[in-house]
């Protein structure tokens, strides 16, 4: 009897697997492209704000990128915040010699003894001195694309969202870790357009994200949602999403993607991963959980199936092939289509490996967050 419950378990769980993923792909499919009519030039004064922290190897190439941008001069202004940089971020900024970009320091600031939100409160701040109407954020070590601010803005004014969503991807290095993190990243931003598209289970990333000036003010910023360090992104969907004053949109064009580092080695990885599921544990949102939770059991099932196999092999190979299957035949079609829709078809060549991969990332990140509660971050133990 418990053998057959247990069976009748993991059946739906391989069930729930492929429903969801058929249940992404059908609103990825029904949200609209953006397709950003030629010589269109948005008209909003824009505040670009990028959180750093020692980021002196490729602020440089950022900044370059978003001041190559095909957009009004007289529109843009850049704030940097520097959260205690110890190398040369500081000196590097101030070699650009346009007006258009500010430095706002955190240790200017007197902050608590066990302060843990440095992001949150330095983009607080800047949101407050901004002088644009629509704000943007993004990384110290991204590159953004020449037409970065015109898709911005082109939401903005035409599609009339207030909160803007936008894909972000890894710079793809060619080892076996960075073509892992590139197809992981292409599945979450095409989950991350679907679930705009069906207004639940919402998330974003701060790496290529916009808001307005005045929803962020109106709903008093991350108050609310301050306690942790991360959630800068996310946790600001959801209260703008809970609070009913925003039109949340999503960029879907490629060409409005944000390349970003990968990490370079698995113990960076986990620390990356820990801290953006500290995100999603926090979250009130329920849907949303219950989604992981389908991720997390299935890979979790698969892990401990081997152990049920040595003790009755004719009753439960036939079960672990469906839960196999089902985790294969599910990643596989979400990872074509968002490899399709990037151009990365290439990265499909890594798919057999970072198949195996997602399954213990899935299980042990998943695992490990409910336990540990903090993470090193760029030097700086946080939770």
């Amino acid at each position: 009897m418990i053998h057959t419950l247990f069976a009748i378990f993991v059946i739906v769980v391989s069930l729930a697997y492929i429903i969801l993923i058929l249940i992404y792909l059908k609103n990825w499919k029904a949200l609209k492209t953006t397709s950003l009519p030629e010589y269109f030039v948005g008209k909003t004064r824009i505040s670009v704000i990028i959180p750093i922290r020692n980021e002196g190897k490729n602020i440089s190439a950022l900044l370059q990128s978003i001041l190559s941008n095909n957009y009004p001069t007289s529109l843009l202004e850049i704030i940097v915040v520097d959260d205690h940089s110890t190398d040369d971020s500081y000196q590097i900024i101030q070699s650009f010699a346009d007006d258009r970009i500010s430095i706002l320091s955190l240790a200017d600031f007197d902050l608590p003894e066990r302060f843990n939100s440095f992001k949150k409160f330095g983009i607080e701040k800047a949101v407050s001195q901004a002088k644009g109407e629509l704000i943007i954020t993004t990384d110290g070590d991204c590159i953004v694309p020449s037409d970065w601010l015109n898709y911005f803005t082109y939401s903005y004014e035409m599609e009339g969202n207030n909160f803007i969503a936008a894909p972000v991807n890894f710079k793809n290095t060619f080892t076996d870790l960075s073509a892992f993190q590139c197809l992981d990243f292409m599945g979450m931003m095409l989950i991350t357009g679907a679930n705009i598209k069906r207004k639940t289970s919402m998330m974003c990333n701060g790496a290529n994200l916009g808001y307005s000036r005045k929803l962020f003010l109106d709903l008093g910023g991350y108050v609310g949602i301050n306690d942790q360090a991360s959630g800068d992104d996310v946790m600001l969907l959801n209260k703008v999403s809970h609070a009913s004053q925003g039109q949340i949109g999503f960029i879907k064009n490629a060409n409005a993607t944000v390349i970003t580092q990968g990490v370079e080695n698995w113990s960076q990885f986990v620390q990356q991963r820990l801290r953006w599921a500290t995100k999603n544990g926090s979250s009130n949102d329920l849907v949303l959980k219950a989604e992981l939770g389908i991720a997390y059991l299935q890979a979790c099932l698969i892990l401990v199936m081997p152990f049920f196999l040595i003790f009755n092999w004719s009753f439960y190979a036939p079960i672990f092939l469906v839960l196999l299957f089902s985790k294969f035949t599910g990643d596989y079609m979400l990872l074509a289509n968002a490899s399709r829709f990037f151009d990365k078809i290439e990265l499909l060549k890594y798919f057999l490996t970072s198949y195996l991969f997602h399954i213990f990332y899935i299980a042990g990140i998943g695992t490990l967050s409910l336990f540990k509660k903090e993470y090193t971050w760029k030097g700086r133990q946080v939770k």
